[in-house]
C-alpha cells in the first residue's frame, strides 16, 4: 500500500500540472489558417488585421485562438462545440472593435487545445 501511495502521488502532481489558461482572440481557424503570417514573429499590426479578418462568425465551425504573444493554437471537437454554443447563447461576442476575446482553459497537445473550459472577456457590444 506504501508502495502504491509512493508512485500514485507523484504521477498525479505531474499530471495536474499540464493545465493551462489562455486569455486570447478567438478566429475563424479555416480563415486562419490561410491567413496567419508564416513566422511568430508577426507583428502586432498584422495580429491585429488577423483578428480582424478572421474574426468568428454564426457559421463557424472550427476556431483557433491566437495568444498576445502571436501564436495560434487550434481548439478540439469539444472545444469547438463548447464555443459555438457560448457564441449562440451570447456568452462570448465581439468587443467594440469586432474582436472577440476568450479565456480558454485547457491542456496543449501540440497545437492544438485540449478544451477544460472557454469563456467571454473583455468589453460587450450589442
Amino acid at each position: 500500500m506504501k508502495t502504491l501511495v509512493k508512485v500514485a502521488i507523484p504521477i498525479c502532481l505531474v499530471t495536474a500540472g499540464y493545465a493551462e489558461s489562455w486569455k486570447a482572440k478567438l478566429l475563424d481557424s479555416s480563415c486562419a489558417d490561410k491567413n496567419a503570417p508564416a513566422t511568430q514573429t508577426s507583428t502586432k499590426k498584422s495580429r491585429e488585421s488577423l483578428a480582424k479578418s478572421c474574426a468568428p462568425t454564426a457559421s463557424t465551425a472550427n476556431y483557433s485562438i491566437e495568444t498576445s504573444d502571436g501564436r495560434i493554437y487550434k481548439l478540439d471537437t469539444a472545444g469547438n462545440a463548447k464555443v459555438a454554443s457560448e457564441m449562440q447563447s451570447g456568452a462570448i461576442k465581439p468587443d467594440k472593435d469586432g474582436d472577440v476575446h476568450v479565456t480558454v482553459a485547457g491542456t496543449l497537445q501540440g497545437d492544438t487545445v485540449k478544451v477544460d473550459s472557454v469563456g467571454g472577456h473583455g468589453e460587450e457590444r450589442k
